[in-house]
């Protein structure tokens, strides 16, 4: 079991799951952004953005078979013992302090506005978060 700071424990499949549940939805919000930027455009100045959606969007999908497996690897592995994904608790500081330096050098290797770009932007953007989240469990006394 994955031991969290501060918000008991969550079993491995249920962090993977979080950190899948959570990487999804910060491109889902990505994709919102780009296409609602995009709409702002001409039609002959969309064709990168477009490329871009589409690249993300297919992302997204991955994303989303992700998810459903591991879904179902954890409702057939722990039966009636599973929470819903937001009350599983962030992971160690440690951990997601490493991931989070580790998605900043990727995403200063990127070139702006590329579909990698996004995605390692994405990546920061949810260490960022989970981080925060970490943090504020660990400072937060038991009971509260």
């Amino acid at each position: 079991m994955d031991s969290s700071a501060g918000g008991g424990e969550g079993t491995e499949l249920e962090t993977s799951l979080r950190v899948t549940s959570d990487s999804f939805l910060t491109r889902v919000e990505r994709l919102h952004a780009l296409e609602e930027q995009k709409r702002e455009l001409p039609a002959d100045e969309i064709v990168a953005m477009a490329d871009e959606v589409e690249s993300l969007s297919r992302e997204i999908l991955d994303w989303a078979v992700k998810q459903a497996e591991l879904a179902r690897t954890v409702a057939s592995t722990e039966p009636g013992t599973s929470r819903p994904i937001a009350i599983i608790p962030p992971r160690q500081l440690s951990i997601v302090l490493d991931e989070w330096r580790a998605s900043e050098r990727v995403l200063s290797g990127q070139e702006p506005g590329t579909a990698a770009w996004e995605s390692a932007r994405a990546d920061v953007e949810r260490l960022r978060e989970e981080y925060a989240r970490a943090y504020r469990a660990r400072m937060t006394p038991q009971g509260d």
